[in-house]
């Protein structure tokens, strides 16, 4: 059975990601792993760090791991706005793992209640980034 495709823009903080169609789009949001497919009521959700997947027409698959954004789907069209986001490819799994292991260093230290949450943010982007590689974190 073909699906019905929709209209996909991703925007990265500092490129478009993907513009093209789309058949089925999974984030992970507050409500946990939430899935779009053409028809969707109209909705806007927070997206969480984690990975996104994209199956495209043809029924090719792209896995990519995303930072803090939105996801907005109204009238067969979805844009997600996140602030990175990466294939496997451009995931460096030693920065990641260096940029986890500074959040976690800086969640430890007395902060203001703004760094504190930047930390927070910063360590959910690393363990996403860790995970999305298969690295075992601990």
């Amino acid at each position: 059975m073909t699906m019905k495709p929709f209209d996909l823009k991703v925007l990265a903080s500092d490129h478009v990601f993907y513009d093209d169609q789309a058949v089925c789009l999974t984030v992970q949001t507050p409500n946990g792993s939430t899935q779009y497919l053409a028809d969707h009521a109209a909705v806007i959700s927070a997206v969480l760090p984690g990975e996104l997947r994209i199956r495209k027409p043809d029924d090719s698959e792209l896995e990519v791991v995303c930072g803090l954004g939105t996801v907005m789907f109204s009238e067969n069209s979805a844009k997600v706005t996140v602030d990175t986001c990466e294939t496997q490819e451009q995931l460096d799994r030693r920065r990641a793992r260096e940029a986890y292991d500074r959040a976690r260093e800086r969640l430890r230290q007395k902060q203001s209640i703004e760094e504190y949450k930047l930390s927070q943010a910063a360590m959910a982007r690393a363990l996403a980034r860790l995970q999305f590689k298969g690295k075992d974190i601990h």
